[in-house]
């Protein structure tokens, strides 16, 4: 039976979805990245991302002024024409933000109007009025979709669906030339003329929770036929999707043994993580699989609560999360409340709320990170443990203080945080 899901309607404290851009930019190597946006989203994408002075980075923001805001479309043709000169992309990814999008910008027609025959411009829009930032990587799977090319049926091979680095890409090609998987692809690919052909026999393997709009685009327009199975986090979700996978092509696999295997490797974590107690704050959309990881680890997971939640996409990671509180688009305040009352062992929070939590004594996580990591399959596994081990051996290793918050732990009652 499915875990019930229960929703509050909450306010969510997300990032912008612009900071998809961080790791999308790095992944498609022939792409660049214009933001039509402000002064502020020129500011997000240099701090945030943490960009080094000597890099050249193929990302850039088109600023809009208060002069611009009379005008019906932004002139962006000589902005066009430098990027092309100075990046030599293949494709131009054109973003939108939220001023010109509550401006009502015809992104895209201006999109169309700014493509040339051989650099095609693509209109994503990407603006913080979404759930969260990492669905704006669902927007730029979706506006590649028309440049996959169509796939007879007697192709039976998989894509695999969602970004990840290039080591990790290689170690989901090695694994499944292993097991025998054929593979069209990657979607998004290296490059843009690398983009996998999909039709009606393609077997869509989605390694990342948060594309399931471009997962339903293709299994409807293209027929392409999506794996049900767990995220490929950790040991235990890692074995799940190769097998499922693997049955998907007649193939029969056991790796409970590579499963066991991988457990070992993770001793020296999952002997902090046993028995503590954990809570997901809702930022990500990855909180479902990660939280199905630390329980398998051995921990006790307080609640898990996520932006969004597709009870059909998300359906195997609810199932194994039964029994534990689940929340959809949770209100912040009750969240407060029950930190409070239950006192977890770890917190994983958002970037805007994780500090004024730690300042309250509790022990807490940029759930952030998780979206920049390697942490997928058997060789990120570990990463992905270090990553939780981490903030308790920090914290570990703090000085008591003398302070009553930290002798005593939270204070009783409502934790006295406001976030705007």
């Amino acid at each position: 039976m499915p875990n019930a899901i229960q929703k509050e309607d909450g306010l969510y404290h997300s990032f912008c979805g612009l900071t998809c851009v961080g790791w999308l930019y790095q992944k498609i190597k022939d792409s660049f990245f214009l933001i039509l946006g402000t002064h502020t989203c020129a500011h997000l994408l240099q701090n945030a991302l943490g960009v080094m002075i000597f890099a050249r980075p193929r990302f850039g923001v088109a600023l809009m002024e208060e002069t611009d805001l009379s005008k019906p479309q932004p002139e962006l043709e000589a902005l066009i024409d430098e990027i092309r000169a100075d990046h030599k992309p293949s494709v131009i990814f054109l973003l939108s933000s939220c001023t010109p999008e509550v401006m009502k910008v015809e992104f895209d027609g201006l999109a169309r109007h700014l493509s040339r025959p051989d650099l095609p411009v693509l209109f994503v829009p990407a603006s913080g009025l979404d759930y969260t930032f990492s669905q704006a990587e669902d927007s730029v799977l979706q506006a590649l979709l028309p440049f996959c090319p169509p796939a007879p049926p007697e192709d039976r091979r998989v894509v695999f669906l969602g970004s990840v680095n290039d080591s990790i890409a290689d170690d989901f090609a090695l694994e499944a030339a292993r097991l025998g998987i054929p593979v069209a692809g990657f979607l998004p690919a290296t490059h843009f003329h690398e983009l996998p052909p999909i039709g009606p026999g393609t077997v869509l393997a989605p390694l990342q929770p948060y594309p399931a709009k471009v997962a339903t685009r293709l299994a409807r327009d293209r027929g392409a036929t999506l794996l049900q199975s767990l995220f490929p986090f950790g040991p235990d979700g890692t074995r799940a999707f190769w097998e499922d996978l693997a049955r998907m092509f007649g193939i029969d696999v056991d790796l409970r043994e590579r499963e066991a295997q991988a457990w070992a490797r993770l001793a020296t974590h999952t002997d902090l993580l046993r028995g503590k107690r954990v809570f997901f704050t809702a930022d990500t959309l990855m909180e479902l699989p990660l939280a199905r990881f630390l329980r398998a680890a051995g921990c006790e997971i307080v609640e898990c609560s996520s932006p969004y939640i597709n009870k059909k996409f998300h359906a195997r990671e609810l199932a194994a999360l039964e029994g534990v509180p689940v929340f959809e688009q949770p209100n912040f305040d009750r969240q407060l409340r029950t930190i409070a009352e239950t006192q977890p062992d770890l917190v994983i929070s958002t970037m805007g709320t994780t500090n004024p939590l730690i300042g309250q004594g509790v022990v807490a996580k940029w759930s952030t990170e998780f979206a920049f990591m390697p942490i997928h399959g058997w060789a990120g596994a570990g990463t992905l443990a270090g990553m939780f081990t981490k903030s308790l051996r920090r914290h570990a290793r703090l000085d008591p203080l003398d302070d009553p918050v930290w002798s005593a732990g939270l204070m009783p009652g409502v934790i006295p945080l406001q976030v705007q």
